[in-house]
């Protein structure tokens, strides 16, 4: 089973991107294929939005350190070092947080998502101990739930 994008466009459903299309290649001309689909709003990131949240989880099963063993702490914790952040406020005790940004498309362009998806995706390679992020989401998609 693969898992591609397809946008409808009149009578018929079309790769949404290049890697979709060449994904489904491993299907014969005229093979029947079964599909089940579901329907988004907004396609431009949800692959890697898809790619990102499934890492973080990944990663906090790995056992790293308390600090990172959930998916909220790691998401957290990657937006933090990736300086994916809005800003900063003191509490009453003078301690400092971080307001991490949002990734919602109202508050986040494809751009500025793709770029810190991409450099979390590393951050979370590196540390999984795999140093190549193509091979990293190779180990993501084996991991099948860990991508949707």
């Amino acid at each position: 089973m693969i898992d591609i994008v397809l946008m409808r466009k009149g009578n018929s459903y079309i790769p949404f991107s290049e890697e979709d299309r060449q994904a489904g290649f491993v299907y014969s001309e005229h093979e029947m294929l079964r599909a089940k689909i579901t329907g988004a709003k907004k396609e431009r990131a949800y692959k890697e939005l898809c790619a990102y949240m499934g890492s973080c989880q990944y990663i906090s099963e790995l056992g790293i350190n308390e600090n990172m063993n959930t998916k909220f702490k790691v998401d957290y914790l990657t937006r933090l070092k990736c300086g994916f952040v809005d800003g900063t406020v003191f509490d009453d005790n003078g301690l400092l947080h971080w307001i991490v940004k949002s990734l919602s498309y109202e508050n986040c362009d494809q751009a500025e998502s793709h770029n810190f998806i991409k450099q979390a995706l590393e951050e979370h390679a590196a540390l999984a101990g795999v140093f190549d992020v193509e091979q990293y989401l190779r180990v993501l998609n084996e991991k099948e739930s860990c991508i949707r």
